[in-house]
């Protein structure tokens, strides 16, 4: 800056009226003029004041969420350049860069915004929520008692049907042993009857006809099997040793004897078998319901356990919430106290972040000032003596002149 000419007029005018001004010794600039050209230089070299505000500016776009870090970092960067200019004699390059800047500076106050409401939300239902959580443990320990003693029933169940299972399987063997009893005894008269039946048709046959030592000696021994008298197999021996002809009345009644010992025994094994088919029908009907009745306690047994499962399960699942409950319970005292203190934090946030908007948004619509209105001469005071006849003071050049012209 110079000074104004303005300041120099008075003595301009003077100057111009004597004839002698140029001989005149050069004169000190008034200390005023002097002042003022001496701060318009040091204007020059002073540094932008704004410049801690660029600064707090740039940080809150580089801290923004939700942008990609490199935006962030040239909008940062662009701060300074983009708002030193007045809106005046800003760039349009400047200007979309600051469009850019503003919405993120917007969003992240929006996200402030919004984590003091739920913040606010929070600390101000923490009653409501104190009470939910007092009423969950309240839940999940009814909970826990009911399903625990449903485990002690499930167990007893388990063990009851267990037994019952036992006590089945126990009665099944017990009717497969005696079906295999009788049927093997109805077996063993079956086999008897088709010996005997072999026996008196064949080899009796032939040597109640013929001397055959060979087969005299075979039907002997089947006959020790059948149970007959001693006295009359050893009869038999010597009757059927004989031939036709040396038989006698005596070696008749032994064959009359054979005879019916052969039909009584056939009769008796008949009616063993006759008699034996209805209980062996009624001993495979035994096993038949001793195997369903096994059968049907073992599906019970297995719902009993798959029951005892579940409840274990279930009552597994009801102390872990019933543990949870318990512990959300416990931190509820120190979660609202963190809740408070976040809020406290968010609260000076957002205020941080409505000062840098603010300024965003000042220096952002600035525009370059009127030059200033120019300054008047400071007036002098004269000293007395030189003060004209009409009482008006002298200036310096005034004093000057006349004694140029003296």
């Amino acid at each position: 800056c110079s000074l104004s000419p303005l300041r120099l007029g008075p003595l301009r005018s003077h100057r111009s009226t004597a004839g002698e001004v140029s001989s005149m010794p050069a004169m000190k600039r008034p200390a005023a003029a002097s002042g003022v050209a001496s701060a318009a230089k040091k204007g020059r070299r002073t540094a932008d004041p704004n410049l801690a505000k660029y600064d707090s500016i740039a940080a809150v776009v580089r801290d923004a969420d939700g942008y990609p870090s490199g935006i962030k970092d040239m909008l940062a960067s662009a701060v300074k350049v983009s708002l030193a200019a007045p809106r005046d004699v800003r760039h349009g390059f400047a200007e979309s860069m600051l469009a850019m800047m503003e919405e993120v500076l917007k969003s992240v106050e929006a996200s402030v915004r919004q984590k003091v409401a739920e913040l606010e939300l929070k600390v101000g239902e923490s009653d409501q929520e104190k009470a939910v959580r007092e009423a969950a443990v309240d839940s999940t320990t009814a909970s826990c008692a009911v399903l625990t003693e449903a485990l002690e029933g499930a167990k007893a169940k388990l063990t009851a049907a267990n037994e019952e299972h036992a006590k089945a399987k126990a009665a099944l063997h017990a009717a497969e042993a005696a079906q295999k009893s009788g049927d093997e005894a109805l077996h063993a008269a079956a086999d008897r009857k088709a010996q005997l039946e072999a026996v008196s048709t064949g080899d009796y046959a032939v040597v109640k006809e013929t001397t055959s030592p060979k087969i005299l000696k075979a039907f002997l021994k089947a006959v020790q099997g059948f149970g007959f008298d001693g006295d009359l197999v050893k009869a038999a021996e010597s009757t059927f040793a004989k031939t036709a002809g040396d038989k006698g009345m005596f070696d008749g009644l032994v064959v009359k004897e054979l005879d019916a010992a052969f039909a009584a025994a056939l009769e008796a094994v008949g009616e063993e078998l006759a008699s034996g088919e209805p209980a062996k029908a009624e001993r495979a009907s035994a096993v038949e319901a001793a195997r369903a009745e096994a059968a049907a306690k073992a599906e019970v047994e297995q719902a009993s356990k798959a029951e005892l499962g579940e409840t274990q399960a279930v009552l597994a699942a009801a102390v872990g919430a019933k543990k949870a409950a318990e512990k959300a319970a416990k931190d509820f005292g120190p979660e609202m106290k963190k809740a408070s203190a976040d809020l406290a934090a968010a609260g000076k946030e957002l205020a941080e972040r409505l000062v840098v908007l603010a300024t965003f948004e000042v220096l952002a619509a600035r525009t370059t000032p009127p030059p200033p209105e120019p300054e008047a001469p400071p007036a002098e005071e004269a000293p007395a003596e030189e003060k004209a006849e009409g009482g008006a003071p002298r200036v310096e050049g005034d004093a000057v002149m006349a004694e140029a012209t003296a």
